[in-house]
């Protein structure tokens, strides 16, 4: 008939029947008896599988269709839940094809049931997985390459920091023992250069290998007791000097409730607080920093503890604070060709805050500084592990006199360095240049101590260790073993320890710390030497019989240390003392007197780093004694006057000493 309509009156046309798109569908479709035998197949199923439908639809059951642990699961698991909760959702088996190969696949299954609640049949949809499990598999792959990419590069950074710190050693302790020579000026600040360079490198160095070992997922943190305070005055000892380059304020505050031991791992801590005031110190021109410890609440042995690092620098925009964590980035182009650096310290530092269960915060405006802070749970102790400072008197020179001992170093260059400290000692020794030759001289007796660097030829440090351990001579089983590598950090110093080494140095290492451990492993322990202050102005004749039986009330020791040999620097710090103690002055006598405590709290914190540099004693108990009037009532004049002696005592008794010690320089 002429125009006769394709479809039914009263109907939409439609593309496609239900039964094409059932067909067709990008899943597949199943359905089976109760029992399981397969009712139903789509073609989109028999694609996949290769079957034909008369394959299936002859009796064929749906668990035939499964491997042998896909049966087990159908068994124990699917069966049993589908009738249970009547559905099971997202399984996922793998089906058997015709061919033989397995098909990946996700399943749905629900069970239908009739007007008396029977189970009539099951309705089953099967979605493709293969691509998903392909993909799986190259993000698995990929995830392991990465982890060995990781492995190998921290690998590659730990030979080349080996290959690196080896002459990095010889020349910053030839750069010492060149400064305990006579030099003229100009050789003297050529020195200073040379070590100021080699120390730049070395802190490049140890960035590099601290960021790649924590990429690695290598780094753990220590259980030790430390003295908190012995930790940020070392810290501020040792960017002093910069600060007083910059004529820059460096002051510590701590919270006088802060306990005297603590127990936490103080390398990590102090390697978080030495990145952020190096960096302040960078990123300031005038001014200071400030490093505040604040003890906020203490429950039993537990303290929780904030740190801060303030500076008063160029400040960072508020746009650029989340960049300045990320590695290698400065907070903008001219700030990073300015003052330089690889911008791995604040990153190294976060992720050394995360790892103690932490996290960095920063805070900044432009032009008016920075202030970086972090808070920590650690716990308080009855005692600090503390480490003792260089040997500086000849007694305590001479307690390692007449110590034999056997080097295991194959770098020349490396065991003429530790000859020189040797002969300055009164050490005598002998070098071996791998592990076989360490245990055979060690058979033939005669040594107290060992000192062995870990990676040697013919036999390394690890392997000469274990042979030693086991040798039949209970005397040398039990000799004391110093590691001493150029590859491995402070950090891994447990590693190190669990292999049997009774202690562990790292190159390029501090000939006062090498004294020191090399005198604890043998028994040797420099005595306790009072320090003297020779250099104390004369004090009051009334004063003079006190004076004989008291303790000193401060020392230059530090100050020497920190000058380094050199006479100028230490007439350079003295200065700067007496200019530090003469600006207080006049603050604190105003403050004391009007009663005004924050003004006078202020003014104790602008001396802070010099009371530490000069130990005084004397002049910090004055100050907490006065303080201790301002948390009261209101005192009486008598004893505002009596605080203000004494502060003013105090001050001229080091003003005179500092000052003896900068016209000796000058003479």
């Amino acid at each position: 008939m002429e125009g006769r309509a394709d479809t039914e009156p009263g109907k939409a046309p439609s593309e496609d029947s239900a039964e094409e798109l059932y067909e067709n569908a990008p899943c597949g479709y199943l359905s089976t008896s109760p029992e399981g035998r397969i009712l139903r197949v789509n073609q989109t199923f028999l694609t996949w599988t290769g079957y034909s439908r008369e394959d299936l639809l002859g009796g064929k059951r749906f668990w035939e269709l499964l491997t042998v642990a896909g049966r087990i699961f159908h068994e124990t698991h699917y069966a049993p839940l589908l009738q249970m909760q009547g559905f099971v959702h997202e399984l996922s088996l793998d089906l058997i094809c015709a061919d033989g190969r397995p098909l990946p696949a996700l399943i749905n299954s629900m069970l239908k049931r009739d007007a008396l609640g029977r189970p009539r049949s099951i309705r089953t949809t099967l979605f493709n997985m293969t691509e998903r499990k392909r993909y799986e598999r190259e993000l698995l792959m990929s995830r392991r390459k990465a982890e060995q990419l990781a492995q190998s590069k921290a690998a590659l950074l730990a030979t080349l920091s080996h290959e690196i710190r080896n002459p990095l050693n010889a020349i910053t302790a030839a750069t010492r023992l060149l400064g305990m020579t006579p030099l003229s000026d100009k050789q003297s600040k050529y020195l200073r250069i040379l070590g100021s360079a080699s120390g730049n490198l070395l802190a490049l160095v140890n960035d590099i290998l601290d960021w790649s070992k924590i990429e690695a997922g290598k780094l753990t943190l220590e259980q030790r007791e430390f003295s908190l305070r012995e930790l940020l005055g070392d810290i501020l000892n040792g960017q002093a000097a910069r600060a007083e380059e910059k004529r820059l304020r460096l002051h510590m505050d701590i919270d006088e409730r802060v306990p005297a031991g603590l127990l936490g791992d103080p390398v990590k801590l102090g390697q978080i607080l030495t990145n952020l005031v190096s960096n302040a110190l960078k990123f300031t021109e005038k001014g200071g920093v400030t490093v505040r410890v604040a003890l906020h609440s203490q429950d039993g042995d537990a303290c929780d503890l904030s740190f801060q690092v303030r500076d008063t620098g160029i400040g960072i925009a508020p746009d650029r604070l989340a960049a300045i964590f990320e590695e290698y980035t400065q907070a903008n182009y001219d700030i990073g060709m300015k003052y330089g650096g690889t911008g791995l310290g604040l990153s190294i530092s976060r992720k050394l805050v995360a790892l103690h269960g932490s996290k960095m915060v920063v805070e900044s405006e432009v032009g008016k500084g920075t202030c970086f802070s972090f808070d920590l749970r650690l716990k308080s102790v009855a005692g600090a592990a503390t480490e003792g400072a260089a040997p500086s008197s000849a007694s305590s020179q001479q307690a390692l006199r007449g110590l034999k001992v056997l080097v295991v170093e194959d770098n020349e260059v490396n065991t003429y360095v530790l000859a020189r400290w040797f002969e300055h000692w009164g050490v005598s020794f002998d070098a071996a240049r791998n592990g076989r030759e360490a245990v055979e001289r060690l058979r033939q007796g005669g040594y107290a101590l060992v000192l062995m660097d870990l990676h040697m030829p013919v036999l390394d440090g690890y392997d000469a260790l274990k042979v030693i351990r086991q040798l039949p001579d209970e005397r040398l089983r039990q000799i004391p073993v110093i590691a001493i590598s150029a590859s491995t950090r402070i950090w891994q110093e447990s590693q190190v320890l669990a292999a049997g080494f009774t202690d562990f140095i790292g190159k390029p290492f501090d000939e006062s710390v090498l004294f020191r451990k090399m005198a604890r492993c043998t028994s040797r322990e420099a005595p306790e030497v009072p320090a003297q202050p020779p250099e104390a102005a004369p004090r009051a004749p009334e004063a003079a019989a006190s004076a004989l039986v008291l303790p000193p009330d401060f020392s230059f020791t530090k100050l020497r240390q920190w000058a380094a040999g050199d006479s100028q620097a230490g007439a350079a710090l003295a200065r700067s003392s007496v200019q530090s103690l003469e600006q207080a002055r006049p603050a604190l006598t105003a403050a004391l007197k009007k009663g005004a405590a924050d003004a006078f709290e202020r003014a104790c914190e602008s001396i802070t780093g010099t009371l530490h540099l000069l130990e005084a004693q004397g002049l910090g108990a004055a100050l907490r004694r006065a303080r201790s009037l301002l948390a009261g009532n209101a005192p009486d004049a008598a004893r505002v006057q009596a605080a203000v002696f004494a502060i003013d005592w105090e001050m001229d008794t080091l003003v005179g000493a500092l000052v003896a010690v900068a016209s000796e320089a000058d003479a």
